[in-house]
């Protein structure tokens, strides 16, 4: 009798197991990840600077409110605890203010940067867009049948869009992140993402130097994969 109970005992536990161990596996055999994710740029600092030492009498500081963001992501897992990927990254840039040695500069909804070249040049707070292209190097944790945590490195290129030729800027991105995952089906996972813009090189051409180390961001939404 004791016997027989044994061996139901062995039965259930492995019926029990069996699913999860799939589940596991077949985490770790995912290949391909796709995901579009939507948040926000939360407030940062970037600067700008007529020198390329960014010399504080000719350098400002650029403070941005609140912006939307769309990341939309490719992940190839190349091993199960690595992944390399594509990104496109997409969103509006609204500056809260640009400062010069802690006083504000703005007037209205625009800044002026001064008179050269024959024109007035302006920098609008409000009519800036970001696109950028990224290349990553992401570690994979797979921590349970259905949570995978990413901490990412991001190396790409920026280009801001503008009626204003003056914010019309490109530059090197280099970003951080961490990707939370979450399986509620085999193929079918809920992401959400915090992590850091930066641009350590780039500017505006003819008018100035740009550089950011620190502007965070959110994200969060839906993946599939393969």
């Amino acid at each position: 009798m004791t016997k027989k109970i044994h061996i139901r005992i062995i039965k259930l536990t492995l019926l029990t197991l069996i699913p999860f161990s799939i589940f596991s596996q077949d985490l770790k055999d995912k290949k391909i990840e796709f995901s579009i994710t939507g948040g926000a740029l939360l407030p940062g600092k970037v600067q700008g600077s007529y020198e390329s030492d960014y010399n504080p009498d000719s350098t400002v500081t650029i403070t941005n409110k609140v912006s939307p963001l769309i990341k939309f992501v490719t992940d190839f897992n190349i091993l199960p605890y690595l992944s390399v990927g594509i990104n496109v990254n997409f969103a509006k840039f609204n500056i809260n203010d640009i400062l010069y040695k802690d006083e504000s500069m703005k007037e209205g909804n625009e800044v002026s940067l001064g008179y050269w070249d024959d024109r007035e040049h302006i920098i609008p707070l409000d009519d800036i867009k970001m696109l950028e292209t990224n290349v990553s190097v992401k570690g994979r944790f797979i921590l349970t049948d259905k949570i995978v945590i990413k901490p990412c490195v991001y190396l790409g290129y920026r280009k801001t869009f503008s009626s204003s030729p003056d914010a019309r800027e490109k530059g090197l991105v280099l970003n951080y992140n961490i990707e939370y995952q979450y399986y509620f089906k085999t193929n079918h996972f809920l992401t959400a993402d915090l992590g850091i813009f930066s641009q350590p090189y780039g500017g505006v051409t003819h008018v100035a130097h740009v550089r950011s180390f620190g502007v965070p961001y959110i994200t969060i939404g839906y993946g599939f994969a393969i």
